[in-house]
């Protein structure tokens, strides 16, 4: 499935299921650049109260920019909704991972270069301190996990 109709779907799904989701969908205002560095994939999200417009590559000036390889853009879902502190640890403990490599050689293997492409330490956020509220928010809608207060409760680590 392309890059846009798996964002679109994603969020379509998640506000149908989540009352606290669907009234972060209706806050958000704003547009969203999508870029694939690795597959040359660009869209724009644009946010309207409540309203969703997938465009294909970058249209106008985006508010912010989310810019990584293709896999951590497609499991954008699986991120913790849990703020802007929420997103930075789960940054850190995703990307703070002890790096493997080959015996003697120093250099890495096949297998760690892929699992480290998947790590949400590629994923870039332009426009983060510019526009805190959009991002949170975005991030929110986004993420396929609980968006209760209390959610880190259920978490075992």
């Amino acid at each position: 499935m392309p890059l846009a109709a798996s964002l679109a779907e994603l969020v379509r799904r998640n506000i149908g299921r989540d009352a606290s989701k669907r009234a972060e969908f209706d806050r958000l205002r704003g547009a969203v650049a999508v870029v694939a560095d690795d597959q040359r994939t660009s869209l724009t999200l644009r946010f309207d109260f409540g309203h969703l417009v997938v465009h294909t590559g970058v249209v106008g000036v985006p508010d912010i920019t989310l810019l990584g390889p293709i896999a951590v853009l497609e499991g954008l879902g699986a991120l913790k909704a849990r703020g802007l502190l929420g997103v930075a640890w789960e940054k850190l403990r995703e990307g703070g991972a002890t790096r493997g490599t080959d015996a003697g050689t120093g250099a890495r293997s096949k297998n760690h270069r892929a699992k480290d492409a998947a790590r949400w330490g590629d994923l870039k956020i332009y426009g983060l301190w510019t526009h805190p509220v959009l991002v949170r928010r975005l991030l929110r809608v986004l993420s396929e996990r609980s968006s209760s207060p209390y959610s880190f409760l259920n978490d075992a680590g």
